[in-house]
């Protein structure tokens, strides 16, 4: 079996430290955590009078959080929101610049060391109950999600790149090129000769596997270390009876993983040449991401944006359900932090053994990429679906704790595949030498809707004080993108990024008129 590359070997390491803080912080810990802080200063609903209860009750507490009363399960919904919108500003901000191989390994260490610790700082605020700690909790909540998320942006833009450095997949390139003339050509030109070219069905092939196989391989690695370091984490969380402290132990302990194994990652990732950043680089990353949403790109790459269009539904639906699940289990079904961590080690292990077996079930049925995530998404569909029973009978719906651990696995089954596949597909439809800008679309596209789905559950829960009403919402949500995803034209959408990247590439009508005067 052939060991992976050095390049390879540090993008898994970064998989392996940031994959625990989303994991373990972001997605178990943190959302109970803004819940129990919150719940520590508020009163049951309606008279607000008498104190909540700490461990979770069937009362409403709400709580006065800057001013104005909150349903303590919609603040921790609420927190979430402004954490993914925050995270889309950064990303846009980042976009361009990251394209640079230079920029874009700074800017991933930059984001993964300020986010690390600044999660670590969880470690040292007092334990005590006070009216400002949610508040703070929610700050250091938003930084860690969009630093979080503007290096994930970066550490993605590697994956094609590291799937053209792929062995076969070089060899496989030369071979198609070895009858051409020897004369320079950028990426883009050289896909779009491939496209072109007898055996370009076999080349486009063989990456889009690469790319799936890097993706997979990656996912289940940060699934991996999920499972562990959760597994870690569960015993201080144990000890502390689930105590706020314990909590917080746990969420700096994650930040602190977090910034340790980002170290390999920074000697081995490919750092480019030296590149001076461009002058005003911000505004032109505004400017630039506003010229890529134009209707008449959308014209030029009508299946990427295609894609995109049902990424928005999709990656909302699916990370809005975990949230959702978690303070389900621990506001409504009373579980206690323990029981919501083996819920997260559930899902963390059955994502890491689907991962490794994606691939070859996908290889067995026969199925591109795309069709692949087609099928997740369909099955991930069956959790809210069943969670909505509850609403009209009395029995079953993810009423009992053992419901819980069953939708769980379910969902981490899932889970592992939906990640790798998403970035897979997505990949393959990158215009190439322009991966850094598009992957921040992609996560652009993503967060700036993804707010959405936290702040209508929260909205739900705080007007109808039932949370379980969300699922109907989710349900929808990953419903509408699959008629989106049908529409998708692989083949196409791959020639039409390498024509795009060989149109970009040539110079400005006018640009070369100036050049030929001066000649």
């Amino acid at each position: 079996m052939k060991l992976p590359d050095g390049h390879v070997l540090a993008w898994y390491s970064y998989a392996f430290a940031a994959e625990v803080f989303a994991a373990c912080a972001l997605a178990i810990f943190l959302p109970i955590t803004l819940e129990r802080m919150a719940r520590e200063i508020g009163f049951e609903a309606p008279a607000l009078t008498t104190p909540c209860a700490l461990e979770s009750t069937d009362a409403v507490c709400k709580a006065r959080i800057l001013g104005a009363w909150v349903d303590t399960t919609s603040f921790s919904m609420y927190v979430k929101s402004a954490a993914v919108l925050s995270q889309a500003l950064v990303i846009i901000s980042i976009g361009a610049l990251a394209d640079s191989a230079y920029w874009r390994k700074r800017l991933l260490l930059s984001f993964a060391f300020t986010g690390a610790a600044t999660s670590a700082l969880f470690l040292v605020l007092p334990s005590r109950p006070a009216a400002w700690l949610p508040v703070a909790a929610a700050a250091i909540t938003v930084v860690g999600n969009f630093t979080y998320g503007a290096s994930i942006v970066c550490a993605n833009a590697f994956l094609p790149g590291l799937a053209r450095e792929d062995a076969a997949v070089a060899g496989a390139r030369a071979a198609l090129e070895e009858d051409e003339p020897e004369t320079p050509m950028s990426v883009g030109e050289e896909d779009a000769l491939l496209d072109e070219s007898s055996g370009s069905a076999a080349y486009a092939a063989l990456l889009s596997a690469t790319t799936a196989r890097l993706s997979s391989t990656g996912v289940a690695v940060g699934f991996f270390s999920g499972v562990a370091m959760l597994a870690l984490l569960a015993v201080p969380v144990a000890a502390g009876g689930g105590s706020t402290r314990s909590l917080m132990l746990a969420v700096g302990l994650s930040g602190a993983w977090w910034g340790v194994w980002t170290v390999p990652s920074a000697f081995g990732l490919p750092a480019g040449r030296r590149e001076r950043a461009p002058k005003r680089w911000l505004a032109a990353a505004w400017r630039h991401v506003g010229s890529m949403i134009r209707p008449a790109e959308m014209r030029t790459l009508p299946n990427l944006f295609t894609y995109l269009l049902a990424w928005v539904f999709l990656s909302d639906g699916f990370h809005t359900t975990t949230y959702t699940a978690i303070l389900y289990a621990s506001s409504t079904l009373h579980m206690s932090p323990a029981k919501v961590i083996v819920i997260g080690l559930l899902v963390q292990l059955f994502a890491v053994v689907s991962s490794l077996l994606a691939p070859r079930l996908q290889a067995r049925l026969g199925l591109s990429n795309l069709y692949f995530l087609l099928y997740v998404v369909l099955g991930a569909q069956i959790l809210p679906l069943y969670a909505c029973v509850g609403l009209v009978l009395p029995y079953g719906g993810l009423r009992t704790e053992a419901e819980m651990y069953v939708a769980a696995a379910w969902f981490g089954f899932l889970y592992g595949p939906f990640n790798s596949y998403a970035r897979a597909v997505y990949a393959e439809l990158i215009p190439p030498g322009h991966e850094s800008t598009f992957f921040s679309l992609f996560s652009l596209t993503d967060k700036s809707a993804s707010f959405i789905g936290p702040f209508i559950v929260g909205i739900i829960a705080d007007t109808t004080g039932n949370i379980r009403l969300g699922f109907v919402f989710l349900t929808l949500m990953l419903a509408l993108p699959v008629p989106v995803l049908l529409r998708v034209r692989m083949l196409d959408g791959v020639q039409q990024a390498a024509a795009w990247s060989v149109r970009k590439a040539e110079p400005e009508p006018a640009a070369a008129e100036a050049a030929d005067s001066d000649e």
